[in-house]
C-alpha cells in the first residue's frame, strides 16, 4: 500500500519541479506594428542617404556590431569591421554609392524586436538591384543585422548574364596600347539618328594600336547604309578610317581638344562630313557627324547593346 503512495508523491514532486511553459507572445497591436515599420523606413532611408553623402559615421552607426553585409560578388561576405575597411577609402574620397528604394516591404515579428524586409533599388552604378535583410532592436533602436545586395536579372536575359558571369572570355585592351584611350568605345551600340534611322556600331577592343569596327543604318527593317571602320594610332594621333558602302577609305585625323570622354576626327578637304565626334555619356556614346555651318548635321546617342546568339529553326520547305 505504501508503494503507490510513494509513486504518486514522486510524480507530484516532479510536476512541481518542472518549469511552467511560457505563454505565447501576444500579437503586436496594429498601431505598434505601424509605428515600428515607420521607424525601420526611417533607418533604411537614412542609411542610404548617409552613403550618398559619404557620411561614414552615420552609415556604420546603423549597423549592429555583429552585422553582416553580403555584396554582389560571391566573395563579398563582410563583417562590420571588414565592410568598414572596404568602404572607408570610398567615403574618404567623398563619393560612396547612391541607392534609392523604389519599393519596400517590411514585416515586424509579433514580439516587436525583430523585422525583415526586401526593397527594389535604383542605383547609379549597378542598374536595377534588390536589397533584403534583417533588423533587430538593440538598445531601444533598430539596427541592421544583415543586408544582402543583389542584381536583378530579367528571365529573358538570364542566358546572356550567365554567359558573361561564367566561362566567357573578357576582351580588354592593354593599358600600353596606343589606342587604349578610346577603349570605352569597344562593344556593341545602338541608337536612333535625327532622321529616324536605327544606327548600330560594333567595335573590337584595341590591339596593336588599331580598333576594327563596323556600322549600319536601317529603317523599317531595311538596310539603308553600312560601312567598315577602324581607328588606328599614327605619329601620336588617332586616325578614323571609314569605308562607306565598301568604297575606298576616307580618313579623319584627331584634332586638339581630345579628352578622356570626347574625341573629334576631322578632314576639312572632304565634302561631307568634315568632322566625326564621339563623346562618352552617362547613357552611352553620343555621335555627331557634321560639316561646315551651312551643311547638314546629324547626331544620335547610342546605348550599350548585348548581342544574342539565339538560333531560330529554318523555315519549312
Amino acid at each position: 500500500m505504501r508503494r503507490p503512495f510513494l509513486l504518486l508523491a514522486g510524480a507530484a514532486l516532479v510536476s512541481c519541479a518542472a518549469p511552467a511553459a511560457s505563454p505565447p507572445a501576444p500579437p503586436a497591436a496594429p498601431a505598434m506594428v505601424a509605428d515600428e515599420r515607420q521607424a525601420i523606413v526611417t533607418v533604411l532611408d537614412d542609411w542610404h542617404d548617409a552613403a550618398r553623402r559619404a557620411d561614414l559615421e552615420r552609415y556604420f552607426g546603423h549597423l549592429a556590431e555583429d552585422a553582416v553585409f553580403l555584396g554582389t560578388d560571391a566573395t563579398e561576405r563582410w563583417t562590420k569591421a571588414a565592410f568598414l575597411a572596404y568602404a572607408k577609402p570610398h567615403f574618404d574620397r567623398g563619393k560612396a554609392w547612391a541607392f534609392r528604394a523604389t519599393r519596400r516591404e517590411i514585416v515586424v515579428d509579433a514580439s516587436g524586436a525583430i523585422a525583415w524586409f526586401d526593397e527594389d533599388l535604383e542605383t547609379e552604378g549597378l542598374g536595377p538591384a534588390r536589397g533584403s535583410g534583417v533588423l533587430a532592436r538593440r538598445g531601444g533602436a533598430w539596427k541592421i543585422l544583415q543586408y544582402n545586395l543583389t542584381i536583378t536579372v530579367p528571365n529573358d536575359r538570364f542566358a546572356l548574364v550567365k554567359e558573361a558571369a561564367g566561362p566567357a572570355t573578357v576582351l580588354e585592351a592593354k593599358e600600353s596600347d596606343p589606342a587604349a584611350r578610346v577603349g570605352w568605345l569597344s562593344g556593341a551600340w545602338v541608337g536612333v539618328s535625327d532622321g529616324g534611322e536605327r544606327v548600330e556600331e560594333t567595335w573590337m577592343v584595341p590591339v596593336g594600336g588599331k580598333m576594327v569596327g563596323s556600322g549600319r543604318s536601317s529603317k523599317d527593317d531595311k538596310l539603308v547604309f553600312f560601312e567598315l571602320l577602324r581607328i588606328e594610332a599614327r605619329d601620336g594621333k588617332l586616325v578614323y578610317v571609314a569605308h562607306p558602302l565598301g568604297k575606298p577609305p576616307t580618313e579623319f585625323v584627331e584634332v586638339a581638344g581630345t579628352t578622356a570622354e570626347r574625341i573629334t576626327f576631322e578632314n576639312r578637304a572632304h565634302d561631307w562630313p568634315k568632322r566625326v565626334i564621339y563623346q562618352r555619356t552617362a547613357e552611352g556614346v553620343a555621335v555627331t557627324v557634321e560639316g561646315d555651318p551651312a551643311q547638314p548635321r546629324d547626331a544620335w546617342t547610342m546605348k550599350p547593346a548585348v548581342v544574342s546568339r539565339r538560333a531560330f529553326p529554318a523555315p519549312a520547305r
